[in-house]
């Protein structure tokens, strides 16, 4: 009996964190205007067969500069906001990948007081980079859920300038 209420207990628990992380307001976060000449952390790749596969492309990360003083000290200040710009890829004859249509600009804005239920980062995206094509539509749950074994570097992908 014990177990049984052990198990209901969690299950209860987690359905309300994700009730919680769902009722966060992501609208607000708007299209980063001149996210082109910020600082160009890294690109990266991720072919068929990535999960998830919505995120297979070539994605270019930039970081503001709130976020490149939090990729040199580790610690993140309200503010700092990264951009994934992602881009369909096709293979040509030659083994080679060239970039084709924008999928999506995402957007990753730290606000601890925010967004305390996705480790005070907030998600939005915005479909082909169109800023009224909003994409994140559930607090962005399933953005940070990807971002969760990352607890120890600020649930980022990356670590520091490279």
């Amino acid at each position: 009996m014990k177990k049984i209420l052990l198990v209901v207990a969690g299950a209860m628990a987690g359905l309300t964190a994700m009730l919680a992380v769902a009722e966060q307001d992501t609208t607000g976060i708007g299209f980063p205007t001149g996210y082109r000449t910020w600082y160009h952390h890294r690109t990266t790749v991720n072919l068929a067969g990535h999960a998830p596969e919505g995120n297979v492309g070539i994605q270019n990360v930039y970081a503001n500069t709130q976020a490149v003083e939090g990729l040199k000290t580790g610690r993140f200040a309200d503010g700092a906001t990264f951009v994934v710009d992602r881009f369909k890829y096709a293979e040509d004859a030659n083994h080679s990948l060239s970039q084709n249509a924008r999928k999506v600009v995402a957007v990753m804005v730290r606000d601890a007081q925010r967004y305390p239920d996705t480790g005070g980062w907030g998600f939005q995206a915005f479909k082909g980079g169109d800023p009224k094509m909003l994409a994140v539509k559930d607090g962005g749950t399933a953005c940070f859920a990807c971002h969760i074994p990352h607890a120890e570097n600020n649930f980022l992908f990356s670590r520091g300038i490279e």
